[in-house]
């Protein structure tokens, strides 16, 4: 059953302030027109934001920052180690949304009539498909009313699949259906692959060309990076990677009506659509067009692993969160402490803005983890010589810890690609940037007992953080590889042997 996660921000009353004159941050005319604030400014509760970093650090909450802005003054811009600021991040299924709003865009020029045009008019050379979508309409997609059998549980199976295709459209066109479009929600990432491909087809320009003209641009986004297809067309359900700041401008987007620096980008017309409750759900929320939606003025854009924008029009306050592997619905956690920031007043406001920023700059810095510091021995030792993996999820065939001068992590991947990750031995993660994508991993390893060697591999910027704990003791070594969004968890025998890495 689908689980709603959404931001419960409530606020105990509604008061009417005057803000305090700020520079504006960046001098570009499409800058955000964020500004600096304080807690106190915007009548939250700067001792209740403080705690949030305690309980990030005492429960190994993976998160990666948190940008808190009311009324487009910055209250709170967190940093979370070994995440930095001004990387950008995967933003994962907040890509839906935002391919929403290209479509939305892409009405307002002209390329696609409207919402209810049927979706097999932009294949026309795709001849055999179910009956279900010869009825299928644009907004079906949008609303996740396609009918297709995909699922949560379903998804990485279907992805699997998808990505051996050498024609995704025409693969979407024939997965199963469960019910007739337009009846009931069912989440299928597929549904924005297809309004993808359709951009690309409406507009002869892939969604990453439509979005860096019609809608990055305007707003002043750039350096951002989205995966695409062999064909060139990008993922229309994951994979977008902005900086915090930059979903934060298209919250503000949202928030204005669709309006930039006096300039119409989406009209408000569509944002009204794509904001409101086009699907209901049990709890009297709902979905719109790519966007969860909590009530008449608050609504979400919602990836995995905790990415997360939140727009409440009428409290003027937008979230954004990027993570790990965290699960915002968990009772008592980041959704509570964020709640009781508004409701809760300073009885000392000096005290806790200072408290804050102390935290703030804390949570940024380098954090040592406790470790024995066992002695490699001999008949123990596997560094320095090949691993070699059984098959895994992960695609790994084999890896070397070349210890040296420049402390190294050389996995060799099914693929054939060969990638030397610097290794930060002991609680110190080295980084490495990702020559194409510009990604960035965080890398560390470290005795957790005798004869039992973990790497901690933090894909940061993508979101995964692998585990793999390496149990030599046994007459069979093997190797655990778990990740904290449960994308993985199993148990690999590997074979440590002498000489180069075949």
């Amino acid at each position: 059953m689908y689980r709603f996660f959404a931001f419960m921000i409530i606020f105990a009353t509604v008061t009417t302030h005057v803000a305090a004159q700020h520079k504006a941050s960046g001098s570009s005319t499409n800058a955000a027109p964020f500004y600096p604030g304080t807690p106190a400014e915007e009548h939250i509760s700067a001792d209740a934001l403080a705690k949030i970093f305690p309980y990030v650090h005492d429960q190994e909450v993976n998160l990666h920052s948190l940008l808190l802005i009311r009324d487009k003054k910055i209250v709170l811009d967190a940093y979370f180690y070994p995440y930095r600021n001004g990387l950008r991040h995967d933003m994962a299924s907040c890509t839906k949304s935002v391919t929403g709003l290209l479509i939305g865009i892409a009405m307002d020029h002209g390329f696609i009539r409207d919402e209810n045009q049927l979706v097999r008019t932009y294949f026309p050379e795709i001849k055999t498909y179910s009956k279900n979508f010869q009825t299928l309409t644009i907004k079906d997609l949008l609303t996740m009313t396609s009918g297709l059998e995909c699922g949560f549980d379903n998804e990485d199976k279907l992805f699997a699949r998808l990505f051996q295709s050498n024609n995704w459209p025409a693969f979407i066109f024939n997965i199963p259906s469960i019910t007739e479009p337009g009846k009931q929600f069912s989440y299928c990432s597929c549904n924005f692959q297809l309004l993808a491909e359709i951009l690309y087809r409406a507009t002869k320009l892939t969604p990453g060309q439509f979005a860096d003209k019609y809608l990055f641009k305007p707003l002043g986004i750039a350096g951002y990076y989205w995966d695409k297809n062999e064909q060139g067309v990008n993922h229309g359900w994951g994979d977008l990677n902005l900086k915090p700041i930059d979903l934060a401008k298209i919250g503000q987007l949202l928030m204005n009506q669709g309006k930039w620096n006096n300039k119409q980008v989406i009209s408000a017309g569509y944002i009204k659509k794509a904001t409101a409750i086009q699907v209901p759900f049990s709890d009297n929320k709902g979905y719109g067009y790519g966007f969860w939606i909590d009530n008449d003025h608050a609504f979400n854009a919602v990836g995995r692993g905790g990415q997360r924008l939140y727009v409440d029009r009428l409290h003027k306050v937008i979230i954004v969160a990027t993570g790990g592997g965290y699960d915002w619905d968990e009772k008592g956690g980041l959704s509570d402490l964020l709640s009781a920031s508004f409701k809760l007043k300073d009885n000392d406001v000096k005290q806790a803005l200072d408290t804050l920023i102390a935290r703030t700059q804390l949570a940024a810095k380098q954090v040592h983890i406790t470790a024995p510091n066992f002695v490699d021995q001999p008949e123990q030792s596997f560094f320095n010589k090949e691993i070699r993996f059984s098959q895994n999820r992960l695609g790994i065939k084999n890896a070397r810890i070349v210890v040296g001068k420049d402390t190294t992590f050389n996995l060799t991947w099914n693929d054939g690609r060969i990638v030397v990750y610097p290794l930060g031995l002991g609680s110190q993660y080295h980084f490495y940037n990702d020559p194409t994508s510009g990604h960035v991993f965080a890398v560390r390893g470290y005795w957790k007992a005798n004869a039992d060697f973990q790497i901690d591999f933090n894909t940061l910027t993508k979101i995964n953080r692998f585990l793999m704990d390496f149990k030599l003791a046994q007459h069979q070594p093997e190797v655990y590889i778990t990740e904290d969004t449960k994308s993985v968890n199993e148990k690999i025998p590997v074979e440590i042997v002498g000489g180069e890495s075949r």
